[in-house]
């Protein structure tokens, strides 16, 4: 159970996504549930997550100074469907990143909604749905800004600017509470000493490292 005002904001959303739900206030509804645009994942191979896993782990084991390493969408998309998730244990379904450019990336994926309930701490609101609604996947549209955080343990953030479930907004802090905390956590990743720079470009991101 989550504690403090992030549990009220969450028990709030949560309540209100329900209410729509059972209570039929149709356009909400039908905008909560609907694919947003750009929602396919695009299309990965194995090889694809394979040649991206060897770049990171070169990057990991330092070398060359000065050097950038660059993924492209494929292989980063790759990386997040077919290794980082399932290593983080998160429970999200077909996740897949569109690179904007200008260091902004858009994030897509699927959550049942049953598990978007209890994630908010609104389990007994789950229970009011039919078993075939709670089962039913949510698209889940995150957009965000990317930067280096500098700190005694430096790490490349995930600013969220845009939240969505479906193609119905909601406040980017609601993102917090509503899904569980190894989701969350994707927003922060620990950044080797000999990387400098993490820049995301259309199509590809850019690793530099230290001179």
């Amino acid at each position: 159970m989550r504690l403090g005002c992030g549990s009220c904001l969450g028990s709030v959303v949560a309540l209100a996504v329900c209410a729509l739900l059972v209570g039929g206030a149709a356009g909400a509804m039908l905008r909560m549930l609907a694919r947003p645009d750009g929602a396919s994942p695009p299309a990965t191979t194995a090889a694809d997550g394979t040649r991206a896993q060897q770049k990171l782990f070169d990057v990991a084991r330092g070398g060359r100074r000065g050097r950038t390493v660059t993924l492209s969408e494929a292989e980063v998309n790759a990386l997040l469907a077919r290794h980082l998730v399932e290593a983080r244990g998160v429970r999200l379904l077909a996740p897949s990143a569109r690179l904007m450019g200008d260091d902004r990336l858009e994030v897509t994926t699927q959550i049942p909604l049953g598990q978007l309930l209890d994630d908010a701490g609104a389990a007994a609101l789950a229970g009011l749905l039919p078993a075939g609604w709670r089962a039913r996947p949510v698209w889940v549209h995150v957009g965000a800004r990317a930067h280096v955080e500098d700190g005694a343990r430096r790490q490349w953030s995930l600013d969220v600017e845009d939240f969505a479930l479906g193609r119905q907004r909601l406040p980017a802090r609601a993102l917090r509470v509503l899904l569980d905390p190894g989701a969350v956590g994707l927003l922060r990743w620990p950044l080797p000493q000999d990387v400098e720079d993490v820049r995301i470009e259309p199509g590809r991101v850019v690793i530099r490292a230290a001179s």
